[in-house]
């Protein structure tokens, strides 16, 4: 997949273009990226998409939430789903002053040669946000492109949506949030040096830095699997939280223990997906007793994840 970050006239000669910042690739975000795949499968031409570095919102409200995917994860993603070449915008004077009209004619049409483009139902776009679904309906008529509007989609009665898997994620709900994004969450960091006190109790750690941008589930134990950096996904123990039983700094650290596994991982990049929330995190009163309780977090994170996989297409998330 090809990514670019300017806009050029001619950068695609004629393609179907999905239209979004796309936080998260749900399911609901899939169902646009995957009409505007079809259509360029169909019609022999390239499928795009155009999406911004920063959280829309910035430009709203002057403040980002916290993402559901750093722009690397989102670009696997797009890529994962077929999509030919993406391009990334960032909020500028010049792009936030483009008329509805103005912005069709020259990202969509003039840049990316549009000849279809794919939209949610709730979609907006332009200056003020002042473009909708039905003006691109009649901008598409004038400059002879097809318009696709995608539903919402349910799950549990309840549309899918970025805020609701955020929901989720702060209870500590990472199964429900699995099912909305139709794939585990996870998050991407950087495997960092730490004090090795999880190799002291009999439990080695990978820890994390992740970047601030990126919003972590609610503290606590959960069961997941580690995607290291040669694609290998491995069954991992995951702790959230500031470690009360061994540390009194307070700080919040991100930590798997991965099953089975003794190798350096150190200053690699490597992605957690949490699969269960498995308890509370727990100030014990001896390092014994929290030796006993890793021990028994890890039988139980043994019973329902599958083994190490070196490739996470198809995996389940299990209920």
């Amino acid at each position: 997949m090809k990514v670019f970050y300017e806009i050029r006239p001619g950068l695609l000669p004629k393609s179907a273009v999905a239209l979004g910042f796309f936080d998260g690739v749900h399911l609901g975000h899939r169902a646009v990226i995957e009409a505007s795949v079809a259509d360029a499968r169909q019609m022999g031409i390239a499928c795009g998409l155009v999406t911004f570095k920063q959280h829309p919102r910035t430009l709203t409200t002057g403040k980002s939430p916290q993402l559901l995917t750093v722009l690397e994860q989102r670009l696997d993603s797009f890529r994962a789903l077929g999509v030919d070449a993406t391009l990334v915008l960032t909020f500028t004077e010049e792009i936030c002053r483009l008329t509805p009209e103005e912005y069709v004619q020259k990202i969509l049409v003039d840049t990316l040669g549009a000849k279809s483009v794919s939209v949610g139902y709730n979609h907006h776009f332009g200056r003020n946000r002042e473009g909708n679904p039905e003006l691109l309906r009649e901008l598409g008529r004038q400059l002879d492109f097809g318009v696709h509007v995608a539903s919402a989609v349910l799950v549990e009665g309840a549309e899918v949506s970025s805020s609701r898997i955020r929901e989720a994620l702060g209870q500590a709900d990472v199964e429900l949030a699995g099912k909305l994004l139709g794939r585990p969450y996870s998050v991407l960091g950087s495997v960092r040096r730490g004090q090795g006190r999880g190799r002291t109790l009999g439990f080695p750690t990978a820890n994390l830095s992740i970047s601030p941008e990126q919003l972590l589930p609610a503290g606590g134990v959960y069961a997941g699997m580690t995607r290291l950096a040669d694609g290998r996904l491995l069954p991992s123990v995951i702790n959230l939280g500031v470690r009360p039983t061994v540390s009194a700094d307070g700080l919040m650290t991100v930590e798997a223990h991965i099953l089975d596994f003794d190798g350096d991982l150190y200053d690699q990049t490597v992605s957690l997906e949490f699969w269960r929330y498995l308890r509370a995190e727990t100030k014990f009163e001896s390092i014994e007793a929290l030796k006993i309780q890793i021990g028994s977090d890890c039988r139980v994170a043994r019973q329902f994840l599958p083994g190490p996989l070196s490739d996470a297409g198809g995996v389940p998330l299990r209920a």
